[in-house]
């Protein structure tokens, strides 16, 4: 499965690249899935930083998560791989100037194993609003921060 969304934020590409980069630093809001997100390598996140997540997919079941950054471009683009129990995936930011602000732009690919990959289509329709919730909530949380 692969997708891409993207959402205009009012404010320079540098902040943006920095939220997404320094995810690990950001308390998560009330009824997020992700429970606990770690940084698992020391000093700055660069090519190679690895992250460790564990999400909530429905009541009562999690997963663990561990993904790698494979590309750190300040503040042009942020990549990583990442691998869990019958899934694994790539996630790419891109951050472009535009009209004074950023155009986040969000392209992901999905590979699923076993039985989970009879549900695609399924998991897909989930999915996908959720990730357009969070880049809103992103959009929202940044650009409240410059009011504050």
């Amino acid at each position: 499965m692969r997708f891409s969304r993207s959402t205009w934020i009012n404010c320079p590409p540098s902040t943006v690249f920095a939220f997404l980069r320094d995810k690990d630093t950001h308390r998560q809001q009330p009824g997020s899935p992700v429970l606990v997100l770690e940084r698992v390598t020391p000093g700055p996140v660069q090519a190679g930083s690895r992250f460790v997540e564990v999400v909530r997919i429905m009541p009562f079941v999690t997963s663990r998560i561990e993904s790698t950054v494979t590309r750190c471009d300040p503040p042009t683009r942020l990549e990583e791989r990442f691998v869990a129990p019958r899934m694994s995936g790539y996630l790419a930011y891109e951050f472009q100037l535009e009209e004074g602000g950023t155009r986040l732009i969000q392209r992901e690919t999905l590979q699923y194993r076993g039985l989970l990959s009879l549900f695609e289509p399924l998991i897909e329709r989930m999915l996908i609003p959720r990730i357009v919730e969070r880049l809103a909530a992103i959009k929202v949380w940044l650009e409240s921060e410059g009011d504050s």
